[in-house]
């Protein structure tokens, strides 16, 4: 009886084992011919105008297991552009939930990545410029012109989903973000969950950037870049919100420094305003930000030793340091927010006169809240509070043959503070009601230059004594009888 029980426990022994080896036969087997074949790929590539993969080779070495070398995915909606490029990577897989049409990853541990992703276009949009900036997406025409709507095909509960629990990739050789392109030693962390055409979401997923270099078109803008970004994306309808319009669910936070060796970059912040440039001279900017919900906030500083400017035509060198505060921005359309203070400061400066003399120098701004509107004509609205070593830039701004008393005063060396209402944008500057102050003259007036063209109205008062000045493209004016009735009638404010 006994040894009856004992059979019968063997044969059980030997049939549970048999059965575990049948299973584990058929899951290395079964992938590895799926792998080696085109059934992966005839599933996906079905229309070449869409997703799209392909690798050089893939292997299962034990159940559950993968091997891929140099793999590689392409996609679009109507709206954007995307592809990656994995030179090597292993990952372990959930082989029971790929009954229920779910490639569960629980691990991917990978090297060599390639990000890039572009905007598809209007027309009108596809500028040889914009587009000399864009990354290539091989198999996708050039230029990337926006497509129609998709029609959104009803769930047939058929669909397969891809969940990755934990990514761990080194060596992120490139991140092109239009027209942004970031390479140097890099990792990525994080995990993901996608039904294809009907949900996505990224769990916390880190991205830190060690010696980086930023790219622009064929221009280094920034070098020894150190940063971590990290952020979490809500889930979300790739066809509801195709495009950046997904950004309005991303929560995260972000720290870089990085040294520019030119302020092409500062330029591009500021809009280049007319007659306003940094030019020679590099430094260090640190961003740290944060985003909840799509808006974002945070703080841009720069700095540097030695740094050539023109604020206003007035040519400037010294060391300079600068502050933007700003928040309220939706990531999703870059439509601009609140800007919440910051400061411009050059000391240990040296400023040229017409004449190409130099004179010692410093001088700070302080701006106070505003606006920020990165796509309207004034990228800045705010109001200011400056103050400097003297006047003397102001008699290059002003530019006229000024009466010898007015010389006088001005180039004596008492300290200028004023106040003004200003607006910056691309190729524009305006300051309205001017006021300020130094030693016995007060100072009022208004200053605009849209590109080459610039015109002004100022009042120069010692008391008993003042003196009204205008500039118009190329125009000018010194106004010496009935000044104040002059600026009134030219600005349509009482100084």
């Amino acid at each position: 009886m006994k040894a009856r029980e004992n059979r019968r426990v063997l044969w059980v022994a030997i049939t549970v084992v048999a059965v575990a080896a049948i299973i584990a036969v058929i899951a290395l087997v079964v992938p590895n011919a799926l792998l080696r074949s085109d059934f992966i790929r005839k599933r996906v590539n079905k229309d070449p105008d869409r997703g799209w993969l392909e690798y050089d080779s893939a292997s299962s070495r034990w159940p559950g297991t993968l091997h891929v070398k140099n793999l590689s995915f392409r996609d679009r909606d109507p709206k954007a552009e995307w592809a990656f490029q994995l030179e090597d990577a292993d990952l372990t897989y959930s082989f029971v939930d790929l009954l229920r049409r779910r490639f569960h990853v629980t691990r991917l541990a990978g090297r060599g990545f390639i990000f890039r992703v572009r905007s598809r276009l209007t027309r009108a949009e596809a500028t040889p410029t914009r587009l000399s900036r864009l990354p290539a997406i091989p198999g996708f025409p050039d230029p990337p012109l926006l497509g129609p709507p998709e029609p959104r095909a009803p769930a047939t509960g058929k669909e397969w989903t891809i969940l990755v629990d934990s990514v761990a990739i080194d060596d992120v050789r490139e991140v092109w973000i239009e027209g942004y392109r970031c390479t140097g030693e890099s990792r990525v962390t994080g995990g993901f969950f996608l039904r294809p055409k009907q949900q996505a979401q990224v769990y916390p997923s880190k991205l830190a950037i060690r010696n980086g270099t930023i790219h622009s078109g064929k221009d280094v803008i920034a070098a020894d870049v150190r940063a971590t970004f990290g952020a979490r994306i809500g889930p979300w309808d790739p066809k509801k919100f195709p495009g950046s319009r997904m950004l309005r669910f991303v929560d995260g936070d972000a720290e870089a420094t990085a040294r520019l060796d030119d302020a092409e970059v500062l330029n591009r912040l500021l809009g280049e305003p007319a007659g306003t440039r940094l030019e020679r001279g590099s430094g260090r900017m640190d961003v740290r930000a944060s985003v909840e919900k799509g808006i974002a906030k945070g703080t841009i500083d720069y700095g540097s030793r030695d740094l050539a400017l023109r604020i206003l035509d007035v040519a400037m060198r010294g060391r300079f340091d600068g502050r933007v505060e700003l928040s309220g921005v939706g990531l999703e359309t870059w439509g601009g927010g609140r800007l919440n203070g910051g400061h411009v400061n050059l000391t240990d400066a040296t400023v040229w006169d017409g004449a190409r003399q130099a004179h010692p120098w410093w001088g700070r701004v302080d701006f106070e809240r505003g606006e920020f509107r990165p796509k309207s004509t004034f990228l800045f609205t705010t109001s200011a509070t400056a103050r400097a070593r003297d006047a003397q830039p102001l008699l290059q701004i002003v530019n006229v043959d000024l009466p010898e008393w007015v010389k006088r005063l001005l180039r004596l060396d008492d300290p200028v503070a004023a106040r003004t209402a200003i607006r910056l944008g691309r190729s524009v500057v305006e300051l309205r009601r001017l006021a300020a102050r130094t030693g016995k003259l007060r100072i009022f007036g208004e200053y605009f230059a849209r590109g080459s063209s610039k015109s002004g109205t100022f009042l120069i008062d010692a008391g008993l004594l003042s003196v009204g000045v205008g500039i118009s493209d190329g125009k000018k004016q010194v106004r010496i009888l009935g000044p104040r009735k002059w600026f009134r009638g030219r600005t349509g404010w009482e100084p």
